[in-house]
Parts: C-alpha cells; sequence; structure tokens
C-alpha cells in the first residue's frame, strides 16, 4: 500500500508527521480504534486539516550558511581523519568528494567543480 507524504505504518498504527519552522507537530492513529482501514482514513482526514492550518512547507533560499563546526572556511571543504582536505560537491544528483593534501587545493577544487 502506498502511504501519502507526511504518513508512516508502525506495527501498531499510522503516523501523521510535520515540521514547520523547526516545530513538529505528530499525531498517532491505532490500528485498535476500529482497525487500519479507519486508521488510514482518519489518519487522512487529520493530515489534509493540518496541511491547510499549517500551509506550504517553506524552503529556504539563496545560499547554506557556514556550518559552525566548519574548520577550512568554506562550505563543502573539510578535513578528514588523515589530515587530508577533502572537497565535496553535487554532480547529477550525486554526492562526489576529492581528497587533496593542502586546503588551497581541496578550495580550488570545490570553486571550480560548483561553478
Amino acid at each position: 500500500m502506498k502511504l501519502p507524504k507526511n504518513i508512516s505504518q508502525a506495527s501498531q498504527g499510522f503516523t501523521v508527521r510535520f515540521v514547520r519552522a523547526g516545530e513538529e507537530t505528530s499525531k498517532y492513529f491505532r490500528f485498535s480504534d476500529g482497525g487500519k482501514k479507519k486508521a488510514l482514513q482518519r489518519a487522512r482526514i487529520w493530515r489534509e486539516q493540518q496541511l491547510k492550518k499549517l500551509g506550504p512547507r517553506q524552503w529556504k533560499s539563496g545560499p547554506r550558511k557556514k556550518a559552525s563546526n566548519n574548520s577550512s572556511g568554506v562550505t563543502g571543504v573539510s578535513k578528514n581523519l588523515y589530515g587530508r582536505w577533502v572537497a565535496s560537491w553535487q554532480s547529477e544528483g550525486r554526492q562526489q568528494f576529492k581528497s587533496f593534501p593542502t586546503r588551497k587545493e581541496a578550495i580550488a577544487h570545490r570553486k571550480s567543480m560548483c561553478s
């Protein structure tokens, strides 16, 4: 059975879960309260009510902020456990990595792959 977004099945019921502006809203619908079909029906109705109340999900636009634990000063460049610098980027929907002996080389490669 294909479930709508925001609804997941557990062993004893369905969970509907939303996160908006860092706040989680969720509710559990037990199978024991009328069976599996009725639980799913109640979950779908509650989901629709919450979607109307909460509105569509808002995606942040623009560049990402630098992470607080960023040691290189550049997003997508970090140091691995072996002391090498790693540049990471997305290419055709897949995460790509390449390591370098120096931070400067990793930053240059990351910039060339993301421009």
